[in-house]
């Protein structure tokens, strides 16, 4: 078993750190605020004052960061404490020239790099399998699988350190486009006068089918419940650096553009913090509806 060290313990990076535990990692843990860190440390692990402090005593480092600018701030500070040799893994959703940049300063440290991006909830970090999408070099990323195994269940070695995040922000493109079409799908559906638990019903087992609408409207759009799982900040942010992406790479993003101002449309509404199903609501509140149904909601 490895000393791993963890950053960030949010609604996604404390269930991966919990799963760390149990797989019987010496695990030491650093939180902006105090609470989820004491949480792990009354279960067994170490809490820690400083990302430094951590990186001190791992051999291998997981954060779990929300924006880019955060991410660089805490690896920064972790790099002080951190040995040659030692390996960092950001599972965080940034973007393809950020990882690549927080890549230079670990050389520069003589520590290895590998960009981790994770996909499947809080439901999946908590039940360990989240899909891992991994950029880094081949022995670092041999080094990185055996650890990340404790909360993935499919880990993809993609090639160079950005390779994750390239496969991230595609996914997370398609999260956007498929939960604003759902959104408008389902309004039109329940103002021209059908029920969206049959509407529900008829396109999960047709052609209009997605994971989007799988997730969104039993869980959060019918019942009106939105607190978060996957916030539309978030996912805004998401959107944004894959239309940097693109703009680099010289593709054009017709449909992520439409996307991302309707992710802005719903955080200028005050949904920021809600769940990305709330990208509904807005449109709702236009058509003079709302997308309910008599549903018992679940987890996954």
């Amino acid at each position: 078993m490895a000393r791993v060290g963890f950053l960030g313990l949010g609604r996604m990076g404390k269930p991966m750190a919990r799963n760390l535990l149990k797989a019987g990692h010496q695990l030491t843990v650093w939180n902006r605020s105090p609470g989820p860190a004491e949480e792990l440390a009354a279960e067994g692990a170490v809490r820690a004052q400083s990302p430094a402090e951590v990186a001190a005593a791992s051999e291998v480092v997981i954060s779990c960061l929300s924006t880019p600018d955060v991410v660089e701030q805490v690896l920064l500070q972790a790099l002080e404490g951190a040995r040659p040799g030692t390996l960092f893994i950001d599972c965080s959703t940034i973007g393809v020239s950020d990882a690549r940049r927080l890549a230079e300063h670990c050389a520069r440290r003589g520590v290895e790099f590998v960009d981790a991006p994770v996909s499947g909830g809080p439901w999946g970090a908590e039940a360990g399998t989240l899909t891992l999408m991994c950029g880094g070099s081949p022995e670092a990323l041999d080094r990185a699988e055996p650890i990340l195994r404790a909360f993935g269940s499919r880990i993809y070695k993609l090639g160079p350190v950005g390779s994750g995040q390239v496969a991230k922000l595609c996914n997370n493109l398609l999260v956007a486009i498929h939960t604003a079409a759902a959104a408008e799908a389902f309004v039109l559906g329940t103002k021209a006068g059908l029920d969206p638990r049959v509407l529900y019903d008829i396109i999960t087992n047709a052609t209009g089918d997605s994971a989007q609408i799988r997730r969104n409207m039993p869980k959060f759009t019918f019942p009106g419940d939105f607190r978060p799982a996957f916030s539309v900040e978030h996912l805004t942010k998401d959107v944004g650096l894959a239309r940097q992406l693109a703009r680099e790479q010289g593709v054009r993003l017709l449909l992520g553009a439409v996307a991302e101002q309707v992710c802005l449309e719903a955080m200028a509404a005050g949904y920021a913090q809600a769940d990305i199903a709330a990208l509904i609501r807005p449109l709702e509140a236009s058509a003079g509806v709302e997308v309910r149904a008599s549903t018992e909601r679940n987890g996954g």
